[in-house]
């Protein structure tokens, strides 16, 4: 459990936050400069330099009811406008100045937030949106992504890393925390164990993670984490920070076998000088709420929970950029009910979980601008408007392709999931998207214009994972006349979807981007 002295120290260095974010706005500090510095508090300065955002960490995307209320009560209190759903399950506040990021940063920390390190080398640990409450699952792994997510806000003052290390925990079922491909991965069995990954990750040069352990006893994953982060810590790049990531370590060690035995010989000596095996009954709490069964309720929004008469529901909003007047209008809702709770996926929904058949009815009426299918549920990062090293506006590009694809009254059912990023970074994951698009620039008439490359065929899906291709350069203005092009080949195809239309289409497929090149 967080205990009063990590607390303390979470907060301990905000004098140096204040000191930089007051010289930042004097333009006494470069971008460059804060940059460097403020992303250890969670905070970056946006495009142009007049305004900054706010990330707020949640452990695995959880907010509890106290943390609704505060959400709410910031909203109002500093008019809030641009509230972002990230894919690392955390909320990001936009077009903020100064004072604001320093009130919010103590506030947050007030209200049990802990934003220290969750923009720098320390990120939130990504863990399955359902755990606990889905009804397939056979063993509740929220007790395990707690303490994982503790452990790691403490050993960041104890271990000094390269760069970013980003982690995840699944439940066997859900493949959105991507446990295959991140810094560290564990994928729950079917036998209530893990197997663990190392060095994966998204962006430039991706790699799958290797496994480097098999059948892990739950209780004893933190002893798989410190291994990872001594290991990162000895063999990361500290001279390159393009490098300095540990999916290059493994070519750099000499190879998968030398990474793998580095890593075994570092968790034996862990496990013999350390003690960190995991009581679950510490971070577990239990859902005593029940209601009455009322399947009626059920449809592209609402499910069925594993406890009885609970239901949840989804609210994916464009992008994952909230509708204030709606967002607030569900958060005053849920905080007068009992045992709720909302969480943020990876896809950048809000789950409004633990409800009643008719609380569910409600929730879903006060976000009723939530996705209506897959492809509405489309991913986007905020991109170049807002963020300092995107190319191009990755968020403005979905917003264009729905109006245009809504102003012809196109049918998008058989459209797939879009992933769209501003840069290589992969912020909107546009890697593992079955299409995906990430900002660039082309020639035009020997003139830079602004377009995406589109990628095929990614797969975040356990068991088919794969990074998609580049197939093809569009200026960003022909995208959404290409989207409809391709809706209707897919309206007037007998299957039933683009991943089924694909596999024996792919040549046509092809020609119809080259058409829009």
């Amino acid at each position: 459990m967080i205990t009063q002295e990590l607390k303390d120290r979470l907060i301990a260095d905000y004098p140096k936050f204040e000191d930089m974010t007051h010289k930042f706005y004097k333009k006494e500090m470069s971008i460059a400069d804060y940059k460097g510095e403020s992303g250890a508090f969670g905070s970056y300065a946006e495009r142009g330099a007049n305004s900054s955002m706010s990330r707020w960490r949640f452990n695995g995307g959880r907010m509890t009811r106290e943390h609704m209320q505060f959400l709410a009560d910031s909203i109002r209190k500093y008019n809030l406008q641009h509230v972002h759903f990230t894919t690392g399950q955390c909320l990001q506040m936009h077009g903020l100045d100064g004072d604001t990021i320093l009130n919010l940063f103590k506030e947050c920390h007030e209200h049990g937030i802990y934003n220290r390190g969750a923009g720098g080398d320390n990120p939130n640990v990504v863990a399955s949106i359902l755990r606990g409450i889905d009804p397939r699952e056979t063993l509740d792994i929220t007790p395990y992504a707690a303490a994982i997510s503790e452990f790691l806000m403490e050993q960041m003052f104890y271990i000094k890393l390269p760069r970013k290390f980003k982690m995840a925990i699944d439940n066997g079922f859900d493949s959105t925390p991507h446990t295959t491909f991140k810094d560290l991965g564990f994928n729950l069995t079917k036998y209530n164990t893990f197997d663990v990954y190392a060095c994966g990750g998204l962006g430039p040069n991706p790699r799958m993670g290797i496994p480097v352990a098999h059948d892990v006893q739950p209780e004893d994953v933190l002893y798989y984490v410190k291994a990872m982060l001594m290991v990162f810590a000895n063999h990361g790049n500290f001279k390159n920070r393009g490098k300095a990531r540990t999916r290059y370590m493994p070519a750099e060690m000499g190879g998968a076998e030398a990474f793998i035995k580095t890593y075994e010989e570092t968790l034996a000596m862990v496990k013999e000088v350390e003690q960190l095996r995991i009581n679950p009954a510490d971070y577990a709490y239990e859902i005593i709420k029940t209601g009455k069964r009322d399947d009626s309720v059920v449809n592209h929004r609402i499910y069925r929970q594993k406890q009885e008469g609970l239901y949840y529901v989804e609210y994916h909003p464009v992008g994952g950029d909230a509708n204030v007047e709606h967002l607030l209008a569900a958060l005053d809702y849920a905080v007068t009910l009992d045992q709720v709770e909302a969480r943020i996926a990876p896809d950048q929904s809000l789950y409004f979980i633990n409800l009643t058949a008719d609380e569910a009815r409600n929730i879903a009426d006060l976000t009723d601008d939530s996705a209506i299918n897959e492809f509405r549920r489309s991913v986007s990062c905020v991109g170049s408007t807002v963020c300092q090293i995107g190319i191009q506006d990755s968020n403005g590009l979905l917003k264009a392709i729905f109006t245009h694809l809504e102003a012809k009254g196109v049918d998008t059912r058989k459209l797939p999931r879009l992933h769209i990023s501003g840069c290589p970074h992969s912020c909107g994951t546009h890697q593992i998207g079955e299409i995906g698009f990430h900002g660039s620039v082309k020639l035009v008439d020997k003139k830079p214009t602004t377009s995406f490359m589109l990628v095929d065929g990614g797969s975040e899906h356990m068991g088919s994972e794969n990074f998609g291709k580049m197939a093809g350069h569009i200026v960003a203005t022909k995208i959404p006349e290409f989207m409809e092009a391709l809706a209707n080949k897919l309206n007037e195809a007998p299957e039933p979807d683009f991943g089924t239309w694909r596999l024996t289409h792919k040549g046509e497929y092809m020609e119809l981007i080259k058409a829009f090149e």
